[in-house]
């Protein structure tokens, strides 16, 4: 409850960021933010610990992964900067990406719990389907 509370707020507020701000502007300091935030994280729990924890390697996944990220903010963005988006929708579809890892979790890491985090991910496909007959 407090994920869908916040994510709502974080919603409405990136929506009014975007009536004040360029779109691009956003991202940019959106991106900023987080290189700051997950660089102190990195440096308060992963530094100290290297050693004895992970030790870095490189892979070209690290890449991707912030390439991806870039262009799913954008789209993000980008269907918010529409005065007429409708923030219910784009949430939802924002947040549906928990499919995503729900499969990649299923079919390549062999998660546990299968069926009751299945029964999750229906009431997300849920929400959306009501979502798109609301919107019509």
């Amino acid at each position: 409850v407090l994920a869908t509370l916040t994510g709502s707020i974080s919603g409405l507020y990136d929506k009014y960021l975007l009536k004040e701000f360029d779109r691009m502007t956003v991202q940019v300091w959106y991106t900023f933010y987080q290189f700051l935030i997950m660089s102190g994280i990195l440096l308060w729990l992963w530094y100290p610990q290297r050693a004895n924890s992970t030790p870095f390697r490189w892979k070209w996944s690290i890449l991707l992964i912030s390439v991806f990220l870039c262009t799913a903010d954008f789209a993000y963005f980008f269907a918010l900067s529409y005065d007429d988006s409708m923030i219910s929708i784009v949430s939802m579809v924002r947040r549906s990406g928990v499919i995503v890892s729900f499969v990649c979790g299923a079919l390549f890491l062999k998660e546990k719990n299968i069926q009751s985090k299945a029964i999750d991910v229906l009431l997300v496909l849920l929400g959306m389907f009501f979502l798109y007959l609301g919107s019509k």
